[in-house]
C-alpha cells in the first residue's frame, strides 16, 4: 500500500536515501512531518540541555571558592548558551530540506542553514556579553577594584566581540571566507580610526590612567573648564562620570584627564589632613602698639579659650602681634588640628583692602561637612575675640 504512495531509494553513494512520491497530499504530509520532527527535536533538546546544564551549574556554584561561577549564573550566562543546541540541530537538519524536490521547500535548505548559523553566532555573542558582565560583578567585590577599574578593558573586549561577530555573520550571509573581510578591514583602517577616534583615545587614556593610578572610583576631582567638581562614580572606556556636590552628573571624555589640568584630592584624603587657608583683612588704622590699658584688659579677659600669658616685652608688641601670638596658641590647642602638619599665622602683602592676616593649618577631618563645621567654629571665635585686641576688620568706606 505504501509503495503506491511513496518509495524509499538508496542514493548512489550508499550513505543517503531518497523518498519519492507522485501524490501531492503525501508530499505535503511528508514535508509537514519533516518540519515537525525538526521543531520537536530542537525544542526537546533545548529544554533537556537547559535543565541539565542549569542543574550542574547550580550544584557546582554552591562551593565557597566558586564565586565566579555564581556571578556567571546570576548574569544567566548558561541560560543564553542553551539555545545553541536547537540551533545546531536545525543547522544539521537543513540539508534535508535541500534534498526535497517539493516546490519552494528545496530552496529553504540553504537559507535555514545560514540563518541557524547566524543565530548561533548571536547566541554566543549574547553569552559572551553576559560573561563579561559577570566578570565585572565579581571583580567589583575585590578591595582593589576601585583602584584598578577594568570596565574600560571589558568595553574594549565587547567592541572586539561585536566586530568578530559582525564579520562572522556577514561571511555566513554572503558565503565568503572571513579572511576576505579581514583584508577589507585592513584597507579601511584609516576610516575606522576616524570612526572610532574617541574609543581609541579613550582606550589609550584608560591604560595610562590605570598604569599610573591617576584616577579611581570615589576620587574627588576638579577639572577647570568642564564644570566638574565632585566624586568619580564610574570609569568607562570613553567617558568618566562625575557626581558634583550639587548632585548634577558630568560626563567627561577619558582623554580630557590627560590633555587638561586635573586636581585630584585623593592625596588629601589619604593623608588624613585637610588644609585650612583663611585670610582676615584688618584695618590699618586699628593696628597700634599695646598700652597699659590694653594689656590690663587682656589680662583680665575671660574670653580666651586657651591659657594666654602675655610676654614680658608686651609693650613692644603691637596689638596685631599679640593677636598673632594668641592665634598660634589657640590653633595649637584646638581639638582636630593636625600637630604634625604645618601651622602658620602670617601677614600677606598689604593692599587697598587692608592687611591680610592668613591662617594656614590642617584639620584631621577630610569629609566636607565635618571640615566646614570645624572651620566655622574656629573662625567664629577668631572674629569674636578680634575686638578684644582693639583690631577691626577692613570694611569698604
Amino acid at each position: 500500500m505504501f509503495n503506491d504512495m511513496f518509495r524509499v531509494v538508496n542514493g548512489p553513494d550508499g550513505r543517503h536515501f531518497y523518498v519519492h512520491t507522485d501524490s501531492l497530499p503525501v508530499a505535503i504530509l511528508l514535508v509537514i512531518v519533516l518540519f515537525l520532527a525538526i521543531a520537536l527535536a530542537s525544542a526537546l533538546c533545548y529544554y533537556i540541555t537547559r535543565f541539565i546544564l542549569l542543574k550542574i551549574v547550580g550544584y557546582l556554584a554552591r562551593g565557597e571558592r566558586r564565586k565566579w561561577l555564581r556571578a556567571a549564573e546570576r548574569r544567566k550566562v548558561f541560560h543564553r548558551l542553551a539555545p545553541l543546541v536547537p540551533a545546531a540541530i536545525i543547522y544539521i537538519s537543513a540539508p534535508l530540506l535541500t534534498g526535497v524536490t517539493f516546490p519552494v521547500i528545496s530552496m529553504l535548505g540553504r537559507p535555514v542553514e545560514t540563518l541557524s548559523a547566524c543565530f548561533m553566532v548571536v547566541t554566543v555573542l549574547r553569552a559572551a556579553f553576559a560573561f563579561l558582565s559577570s566578570i565585572e560583578d565579581r571583580y567589583s567585590h575585590f578591595h582593589f577594584a576601585s583602584q584598578r577599574p577594568i570596565k574600560s578593558f571589558l568595553q574594549i573586549a565587547a567592541i572586539v566581540l561585536y566586530v568578530l561577530a559582525l564579520i562572522a555573520a556577514v561571511s555566513l550571509l554572503l558565503h565568503r571566507s572571513p579572511a576576505n573581510f579581514l583584508t577589507g578591514v585592513s584597507a579601511m583602517t584609516a576610516l575606522l580610526i576616524i570612526v572610532f577616534r574617541d574609543s581609541l583615545l579613550g582606550f589609550v587614556a584608560s591604560i595610562q590612567l590605570a598604569a599610573y593610578d591617576m584616577l579611581r572610583v570615589g576620587d574627588w576631582i576638579e577639572v577647570p573648564g568642564f564644570v566638574a567638581d565632585g566624586t568619580v562614580i564610574d570609569i568607562a572606556l570613553n567617558t568618566i562620570k562625575v557626581r558634583n556636590f550639587d548632585n548634577s552628573i558630568v560626563m567627561l571624555p577619558s582623554y580630557v584627564l590627560l590633555t587638561n589640568s586635573v586636581k585630584n584630592w585623593r592625596g588629601m584624603v589619604e593623608s588624613g589632613g585637610r588644609r585650612v587657608k583663611h585670610a582676615i583683612h584688618l584695618d590699618f588704622e586699628s593696628i597700634r602698639f599695646c598700652d597699659d590699658e590694653l594689656l590690663a584688659k587682656l589680662r583680665a579677659s575671660t574670653a580666651f579659650r586657651v591659657p594666654f600669658t602675655l610676654p614680658d616685652d608686651a609693650q613692644r608688641l603691637t596689638n596685631l602681634g599679640m593677636f598673632r601670638l594668641y592665634l598660634v596658641g589657640y590653633f595649637r590647642h584646638y581639638p582636630g588640628i593636625r600637630s604634625d602638619m604645618p601651622l602658620v599665622v602670617r601677614q600677606l602683602q598689604s593692599s587697598s583692602q587692608g592687611l591680610p592676616l592668613e591662617v594656614f593649618l590642617f584639620v584631621n577631618e577630610t569629609s566636607w561637612e565635618s571640615y566646614e563645621q570645624i572651620q566655622s567654629d574656629m573662625f567664629d571665635h577668631v572674629y569674636g575675640i578680634l575686638p578684644l585686641f582693639e583690631l577691626r576688620v577692613w570694611q569698604k568706606r
